[in-house]
């Protein structure tokens, strides 16, 4: 198994790491424009596996001919998210990166299963499809599975349960108007305010609204006092890579190419997914409440507006130009 990380910026280098501790993958190749930093960080790695009792894996840097023969690509590259800034407002920048960058890696390598984890994530991952030409399943961006740990990680610390107890779902966008499907969340197998109330002997309401703010707002307050998410997000992606290679079968909300499902098409967005060898596979719908559904509607167009600006504009100028 051969897995290429692409770029090396804060994210990048911790998807790395956090890959290295996988003996499973046979070689990691770390790749990117920068070709000396590159190597310099494979090298810097590579010192710190002789100290390791586990022989690691074969180690490797370099340009984009690096991501040849790759089973699985990471995508990391791009411009940070600020302070103050939303991941949409990264849009344009790392729109154009990533065609850039994939114009390279498609000379290469056209058949691994890409993760993308670049902000603002569902639509790069919606311009990695349009320009590799993958199909959907094989294009997966981390999406709501961070904010999703996020909420089982506020809930058990608020229920003082194991966030393994916790089942949730946190889908649409990966930015401001992601929805928390409350109807579908389970405190080992009770409806929340009915865990509570029976904790506690007395019935209470769960106070919905100040915890999807707190998900919401978990990325903004990182950022703010240390400029950069990175930790959160490779553990997503090292999550995604295990199921990939050991064919697990989890159901995980990632965001993939909408073809139907949920009533949506010809956008990427947070749902829940089979992920598999071959990648991931959307399972049969979450049913929500006619809130949820308004609200995972409403996220719905907040993503399809900006692919739309994106990507159906740069096609149109294709079509004009053949």
């Amino acid at each position: 198994m051969k897995v290429a990380v692409i770029g090396n910026g804060n994210v990048g280098m911790a998807v790395f790491g956090e890959l290295l501790r996988m003996p499973e993958i046979r070689e990691l190749a770390l790749v990117g424009r920068n070709k000396e930093r590159i190597r310099a960080e494979v090298d810097d790695y590579a010192d710190a596996q002789v100290l390791h009792t586990a022989p690691g894996v074969k180690l490797s840097g370099g340009g984009y001919e690096k991501t040849a023969g790759a089973d699985i690509l990471l995508y990391t590259a791009g411009t940070a998210q600020k302070p103050g800034q939303t991941r949409l407002d990264l849009a344009a920048e790392n729109v154009r990166i990533t065609r850039q960058i994939f114009e390279e890696v498609n000379r290469y390598n056209r058949d691994g299963i890409v993760i993308c984890l670049s902000n603002p994530v569902d639509l790069i991952t919606a311009v990695v499809c349009e320009c590799t030409g993958r199909p959907p399943e094989k294009v997966i961006g981390t999406g709501t599975l961070l904010d999703t740990a996020r909420l089982k990680k506020y809930l058990s610390n608020l229920l003082d349960v194991s966030s393994a107890s916790v089942t949730a779902y946190v889908l649409g966008e990966h930015g401001n108007s992601s929805c928390v499907i409350w109807s579908a969340t389970r405190i080992s197998g009770q409806p929340v305010d009915s865990f509570l109330s029976s904790a506690l002997e007395d019935e209470v309401h769960f106070r919905q609204q100040t915890m999807v703010e707190m998900v919401r707002g978990s990325a903004e307050k990182i950022i703010r006092a240390k400029g950069s998410t990175a930790y959160g997000v490779a553990a997503a992606a090292g999550r995604l890579v295990q199921a990939i290679v050991h064919d697990t079968r989890d159901i995980l909300t990632v965001s993939v190419g909408l073809e139907g499902a949920y009533e949506k098409k010809g956008i990427a967005l947070s749902v829940p997914c089979v992920v598999d060898s071959r990648g991931a596979h959307v399972t049969a719908e979450l049913p929500m409440t006619e809130e949820e559904k308004s609200a995972f509607d409403a996220s719905a167009e907040v993503v399809s507006g900006v692919i739309k600006k994106f990507i159906q504009k740069e096609l149109g100028k294709k079509n004009e130009i053949q």
